[in-house]
């Protein structure tokens, strides 16, 4: 038993075999760890939960501490120790305010934490070959170990070649804990970014900029998890919560059986509005015909609205139809969307209902996610602007799976998009907190998709990606896959996908499958369908070399003729016979 000066009551000495939670040496507040000796008030075990006497704990070593020290920073006047000085520390700049610290007493404003009144004067670091010696002044030069300029840190200098690092690098652990990352795997300080990273660059997972491979880094192999020194050893920094708003919004990539799919986004769209225009006829001029509660599933599920161009399947199996055309639509899409509205990106003018059902092979590019689109847009009468019923009925901001905090609709912020890596030219989603920005149709990629080459469905992965080392190569077009970006993955196969290779990129909001006939072209029917492949067109005679990527085309249903995108936009304001 003991008197302290820190403590109205006497201080017991216990061992514990095991950490109590969530406690703090009053003295250094690092924690009580398993295995090690210390004070506690005598009066703990009968105090209130939230009494003080609860939470006091002293080390073992804070305890017996000397009262007084000299210190080689002001070595003109004794320093004392004391409890709760307002003072920041003289070394490392912290706060003291609910620390013990050794202050100078002669009102000369000098006090230093406990673990800069210890620290040693020269040290023997493992990223550096000779001795470093602590400066007593303010550095001015850049760092070594995170490249900061100016600091209100002191630091580490080399004497015999110049190599300077700040106090606090030069005290990070080898290894340390984050809550934002698994609690299972621990971060590792690395002088460097490993070789096997660089090919492809890292970027800090607390904060926007990017990690560069000469300075010093935490990271996690196992999950690609990697910060920047200081960022790691921040508390607070980057560290927010999910937003208050989050559970009340929208949640992107929609998913099987999500009650927010693209369908209920286009009804609560159609909602806000009272005017209508209805569409009663398909591209032939026949009468569509609604069917109530359908129940052919496979139709369903492969059923493709030529309004919004998304599957005909449940919740809601109405939809109206001529199945001769084979010409659908769902019955919001064919009967509730409003007639004009104004969009948050395009104040000018309003946007007009278009729907050309004489042309289902010409083809518009939305101009908010920058996907082809052949069925219904809404477009300004006096300029060239279109959009797509599904990026219509997006509402300003959302929640998405690949960042913790709320999405809003911004102008284009002219980087490079966390999704894909390209540039931002059009409108994006964002956070500009964390300056962190994804094109719409990136937003709008499912969660999940099916694949030919593989009998699982392909999951959305985003960086970090956890529990995979070693690298991921695409199954189509057999490059790496830059695990910075967001890709498809199947987890039990380990095979991944591009985000560009597994689906149509730029040409997937568009319904395929329908045929036309070019007398003065081609003897036999042409059908709308697409291709990876190189091919020479049927019509201009020019050879298209396709890089795996995805182009739609028509392709004769007898014989191997095809015809280019280009050829199918030029044809489609002339004379067509829709079959």
């Amino acid at each position: 038993m003991m008197e302290h000066f820190s403590h109205e009551h006497s201080l017991v000495l216990s061992k514990y075999n095991k950490s109590p939670k969530d406690a703090l040496c009053r003295a250094c507040h690092d924690p009580i760890s398993s295995n090690t000796s210390a004070y506690h008030c005598i009066h703990r075990s009968i105090s209130a939960q939230n009494s003080p006497c609860t939470h006091f704990f002293l080390h073992k070593t804070c305890a017996n501490l000397p009262m007084m020290i000299q210190h080689h920073l002001h070595a003109e006047h004794m320093l004392t120790l004391s409890q709760n000085a307002w003072l920041n520390c003289n070394v490392c700049d912290k706060s003291l305010s609910q620390w013990f610290v050794y202050e100078c007493t002669r009102k000369c404003f000098f006090a230093v934490c406990l673990k800069c009144a210890f620290l040693d004067r020269e040290l023997k670091h493992p990223s550096h070959k000779h001795t470093l010696t602590l400066l007593p002044l303010k550095g001015s030069h850049m760092c070594i170990a995170c490249g900061m300029e100016g600091t209100k840190d002191f630091s580490y200098l080399c004497q015999t070649c110049f190599f300077w690092i700040h106090k606090s690098c030069a005290s990070a652990p080898a290894e340390l804990m984050r809550k934002d990352h698994h609690n299972d795997h621990p971060l590792v300080l690395a002088y460097s970014l490993p070789k096997e990273y660089q090919s492809f660059g890292v970027s800090c997972s607390l904060c926007p900029e990017k990690v560069y491979p000469f300075y010093w880094l935490y990271y996690c192999a196992g999950c690609r998890y990697f910060a920047h020194v200081q960022c790691a050893l921040s508390a607070t920094k980057y560290i927010s919560n999910e937003d208050a708003e989050g559970s009340n919004l929208v949640n992107l990539p929609v998913t099987e059986n999500q009650p927010y799919s693209f369908h209920h986004l286009i009804e609560q769209f159609a909602k806000k509005f009272t005017t209508y225009n209805e569409i009663t006829k398909c591209h032939n001029g026949h009468s569509l015909t609604f069917f109530k509660k359908f129940r052919n599933k496979n139709f369903l599920d492969e059923g493709i609205c030529d309004g919004c161009v998304q599957p005909l399947s449940p919740p809601h199996n109405t939809f109206y139809g001529c199945f001769n055309c084979k010409f659908f639509l769902h019955d919001v899409c064919a009967t509730a969307l409003p007639r004009e509205f104004q969009h948050a990106s395009y104040p000018e003018n309003k946007l007009t209902k278009c729907y050309q059902t004489s042309k289902p092979f010409q083809f518009y590019l939305c101009n908010l996610c920058g996907i082809y689109c052949n069925g219904i847009l809404y477009s300004d009468k006096s300029n060239p602007f279109w959009v797509d019923i599904v990026c219509a009925s997006l509402p300003s901001k959302f929640k998405h799976d690949s960042h913790r905090h709320t999405l809003q609709l911004s102008a284009s912020p002219f980087q490079n998009c966390k999704g894909c890596a390209f540039h931002i030219f059009r409108s994006s989603f964002g956070c500009e907190f964390c300056d962190y920005y994804i094109h719409i149709n990136c937003a709008l990629k499912p969660g999940k998709i099916k694949h030919r080459w593989d009998e699982h469905q392909l999951v959305l992965m985003y960086p970090p990606v956890k529990g995979h080392p070693h690298a991921f190569n695409c199954e189509l077009c057999s490059e790496d896959i830059n695990p910075n970006f967001w890709f498809y993955h199947c987890d039990p196969c380990d095979t991944s996908f591009h985000t560009f290779c597994a689906d149509k990129g730029h040409y997937s909001n568009i319904k395929y499958g329908g045929t036309v006939k070019y007398d003065d072209l081609h003897e036999h029917g042409l059908e709308l369908t697409g291709t990876r492949m190189n091919f020479e067109c049927g019509d201009c005679g020019r050879d298209r070399i396709m890089h795996y990527k995805w182009e739609p085309c028509l392709k004769c249903v007898s014989c191997k003729f095809l015809v280019c995108m280009t050829c199918i936009q030029r044809r489609s304001y002339g004379t067509v016979q829709v079959l």
